[in-house]
């Protein structure tokens, strides 16, 4: 497969006449380019970040093929979950974060937001699907509760319960309060079980899972929550619903093999990591707007925008140099926000790009009569969707505003996971390109501390 006929990577509208980025100043940077192209290589090669943490994810196309991210004890077991899944009437995610966002955007696209109202039949045999862990709200975690409880009292036997708990630590707050209280609730009337997907050694989940004889998946080293997608964290999930893992994972190694080359003429992640590099540090561009066409594509924009939002947003070098770096990640989705966002991405302050995500062979499809001035005729909807977008870009395009557009082919598996790694190595090149460590996250620990700090205060000052 060539990787432009399955992942078309269009930046026509980083630039016009008379604005955008230049070619001059492409040429201007070229040091910097080869130097960020190197740094990647050598992180390919060595397995090292730039503070010399393990950063493994360009191993993770390769994952059912090598032993270093999983064993082959594992391998198998997780190969096998299929049939553990067909025996099952409910599985709830737990997790939040990477741990969720990915997991979401499979369910979003393969299954689909009417899937826990089909038959099982229907689904194959596979279980419903439901997601906790992701939010605090007491509202939606009960919720959850009372809908499995009265799907359960319509049924002559006990349902049976999966909760997959996800957590390299096992101490963050969410999923670990999801995982206690689903497991107490729904137990007295369900036949609860579950699975950990967490740290091979490190972290409170293990021993607690052992201690219950729980079975155990691993989250690898060098493996961050936002890059976890492709490793255990997603494909457990992947494959209790039926999704085909070694097709997404053949995706991925699409991209990684088509953007390997420290030629910028060959290397499309980072042509694109380049003209997003450039725009922010030459032309004022500080936001990005992920905007994927179609409403199963909605969670896309939400994942992207924490692989974005952690990745880039440092304050300091890899050097230490204080640099403020990253852009305000703004999940959209088309054409719903063509009636809400557009008027601010067209007339609003010219600090943002727009980066579309479309499809170019719809799954399905249905001509609508249409009425145009004095024309009237049958139009497809996905054309009227790729019209939509297409509308929105060259709009942009004529005010002087930045985008681009990543297309699929379809939307499979495979075009998922070539597009999802795609993002993943644009992410690694402007990261380089910036100086900074797009693999740590230390700005969510500040929170964490002042948080952890008041509850302990309420749990003293509220004990017996």
């Amino acid at each position: 497969m060539h990787f432009q006929d399955e992942l078309t990577i269009d930046m026509t509208h980083f630039s016009g006449e008379g604005w955008g980025i230049a070619e001059e100043e492409i040429d201007a940077c070229k040091e910097r380019i080869r130097e960020a192209a190197l740094s990647v290589e050598r992180l390919r090669k060595s397995g090292k970040g730039p503070d010399g943490s393990l950063v493994l994810f360009p191993h993770l196309p390769y994952l059912l093929e090598e032993e270093i991210l999983i064993s082959k004890e594992e391998r198998e077991r997780l190969l096998a979950l299929s049939k553990l899944a067909k025996g099952q009437d409910i599985v709830v995610s737990i997790g939040i974060g990477g741990s969720y966002l990915g997991n979401q955007v499979l369910f979003d696209l393969f299954c689909g937001q009417y899937w826990n109202l089909m038959t099982k039949e229907e689904r194959h045999g596979y279980p419903q699907l439901y997601f906790a862990g992701q939010n605090l709200d007491p509202v939606s975690l009960l919720s959850l509760v009372e809908r499995i409880r009265r799907s359960s009292q319509t049924a002559w036997w006990k349902h049976k319960v999966l909760l997959v708990v996800n957590s390299k630590s096992g101490t963050t707050l969410e999923p670990v309060m999801a995982e206690r209280a689903l497991r107490e609730m729904l137990g007295k009337f369900c036949d609860v079980s579950v699975i950990a997907v967490t740290d091979k050694e490190k972290g409170a989940l293990r021993p607690l899972a052992e201690k219950n004889g729980w079975p155990c998946f691993t989250v690898p080293d060098g493996i961050g929550g936002r890059f976890s997608i492709f490793s255990q964290v997603g494909l457990v999930f992947a494959m209790l619903s039926g999704i085909d893992i070694r097709d997404f994972l053949a995706g991925a190694r699409m991209t990684e093999e088509a953007c390997r080359s420290l030629s910028l003429s060959e290397n499309p992640a980072l042509q694109l990591a380049v003209r997003k590099y450039l725009a922010r540090e030459n032309h004022g561009v500080d936001a990005e707007i992920i905007m994927p066409y179609g409403d199963s594509l909605r969670s896309l924009g939400w994942w992207y925008a924490q692989l974005l939002g952690e990745s880039l947003g440092k304050a300091l070098t890899v050097s230490g140099e204080e640099i403020h770096y990253g852009r305000i990640p703004v999940a959209a989705v088309g054409t719903t926000d063509m009636h809400s966002l557009t008027q601010e991405h067209q007339e609003g302050k010219r600090n943002k790009l727009v980066q579309f995500i479309t499809v170019r062979e719809s799954r399905e499809d249905a001509a609508i009569l249409c009425d145009e001035g004095e024309e009237r005729g049958p139009v497809p909807l996905s054309y009227m969707m790729r019209a939509a977008q297409r509308s929105d870009e060259e709009a942009l395009a004529h005010d002087g505003r930045m985008s681009c557009d990543l297309i699929m082919r379809r939307c499979t598996p495979f075009h998922v996971g070539a597009l999802m790694y795609f993002l993943f190595l644009t992410i690694a090149y402007e990261g380089a390109l910036a100086g900074v460590n797009a693999y740590d996250q230390p700005g969510v620990e500040s929170y964490k501390k002042i948080l952890h700090a008041d509850l302990k205060e309420y749990i003293v000052k509220h004990k017996k």
